[in-house]
């Protein structure tokens, strides 16, 4: 049957397509549909494909994800204003505090709960469990019930959080691959400044100068809209291209170049947003088959699962979130509600699954299928709950917002100052139309 993978994949790609709408006010979400998918037709379901050789590829699904957080840390980020994000309190405070806590939380509860697990092992999944993903509940953030400072700021927290948490994540794995076969740390931090400081150099330079040729082909009258568009996906690509083979992170260059590109966009006097229409669409479907993928691997990881996996991904779902963004809000005069809120949907996606294979595929960790395991179960249980819960909570939440005698003085609605487009992965609920 793997001959026939490729029809049933397109084939569920446009049910959904002609669905979306509909299914964005119920509580299937695409990525609950995609996982399932994955779920049914892999190892522990129908056992429908041989995985090993999916497509005649091996290679194929490290292909597919790794492009589909290239271009989802690309156009995510260029759609922040990186100049003003720290203006408002929230997101700067949620990337600030909240997750570098969320970080050593879901580290110390690692150590705890999954005990055979070395200190730097147990950082990795700390790390590999902080990024969140707005698009597996995107009425959280495209409701237009809730405070547009409140869906901002967790636009913002998704957008931004993920690039900075990468290079953390690579420290910490270098270092756990250190530990465990005595590399001296002088040659360990050679490699790190080497990864990080590669990609941030080429990241600028390619978004600036992408940038700057995107803006003389739109002005000069020389260019097509639709191909500057292509363009701008071929800039997401060149940026993790150009990186990788000098020895930088793919993935942090391709966010800084984001960053960069953003930046020079909207320093132009005539700024069109537009051009991200294309690369967006196509980080949107790379996103779906991400989380095909995830269903595949889901089912080996349900078949080994013990209750200390388990009830890990609860505590890092709950308790390590909520505590996180709880300090992380401290003192600014949030209600009870919007703390919950916004803690309660963090979930975990995208960035969590790449990390993950990166983990199954090149660490050579002693307890590298421990990790993955939590990892991949944390995020399939994100997939369902927080999928299931996105449409009520977000009118539930605004239903206590509005019921307040005196809303207009909330801080949650106090106005955004925070210049950000919201990227179409995250976005419904804009018009009867769209």
């Amino acid at each position: 049957m793997t001959e026939y993978l490729p029809a049933i994949i397109a084939v569920a790609v446009t049910a959904f397509a002609v669905v979306s709408k509909r299914l964005g006010r119920s509580v299937i979400t695409g990525t609950m549909a995609f996982t399932a998918l994955g779920l049914a037709i892999g190892p522990q379901g129908f056992d429908l494909v041989d995985f090993s050789g999916l497509f005649g590829q091996p290679e194929f699904v490290s292909l597919v994800l790794t492009g589909a957080l290239v271009v989802v840390l690309f156009t995510d980020a260029s759609a922040i204003n990186a100049s003003s994000w720290h203006d408002d309190v929230i997101p700067a405070r949620l990337l600030g505090i909240g997750l570098p806590l969320a970080i050593l939380l879901g580290w110390v509860v690692a150590l705890v709960v999954l005990g055979d697990l070395e200190l730097w092992e147990a950082a990795v999944l700390g790390a590999m469990l902080a990024p969140t993903d707005a698009a597996l509940g995107k009425a959280v953030v495209s409701n237009p019930r809730v405070p547009a400072r409140i869906r901002q700021s967790l636009n913002i927290e998704s957008g931004l959080n993920d690039g900075i948490t990468i290079p953390l994540f690579l420290v910490f794995l270098e270092t756990a691959r250190a530990a465990e076969s005595s590399r001296q740390v002088g040659r360990l931090l050679g490699e790190l400044i080497q990864q990080v400081g590669l990609a941030v150099v080429v990241g600028v330079v390619v978004g600036a100068l992408g940038a700057r040729a995107i803006r003389w082909g739109r002005t000069s009258g020389w260019a097509y809209r639709y191909s500057l568009q292509v363009a701008l996906l071929a800039l997401a690509v060149a940026a993790y291209a150009v990186a990788v083979p000098l020895g930088g992170s793919g993935f942090i260059a391709a966010w800084v170049a984001g960053l960069m590109f953003g930046r020079s966009n909207r320093a132009a006097a005539d700024v069109d947003e537009s051009l991200s229409v294309y690369a967006e669409t196509t980080g949107d479907l790379l996103t779906m088959l991400s989380f095909f993928v995830l269903g595949i691997y889901l089912g080996p990881v349900l078949a080994a699962m013990t209750w200390q996996t388990a009830l890990y991904a609860v505590l890092s779902l709950t308790v390590v979130r909520l505590l996180a963004v709880a300090v992380s809000l401290f003192g600014r005069h949030m209600r009870r509600s919007t703390v919950l809120y916004i803690g309660w949907f963090g979930p975990r996606g995208l960035a969590t699954i790449i990390l993950t294979i990166e983990i199954i595929d090149e660490s050579g960790l002693d307890h590298a299928s421990t990790i993955a395991n939590a990892a991949l179960f944390t995020v399939g249980l994100s997939v369902l709950a927080h999928g299931m819960t996105a449409w009520w909570g977000s009118n539930r939440y605004a239903d206590v917002v509005e019921a307040h005698p005196d809303g207009a003085s909330l801080a949650e609605n106090a106005p955004t100052t925070v210049d950000v487009r919201v990227p179409l992965r995250s976005r419904h609920l804009r018009s009867a139309s769209d």
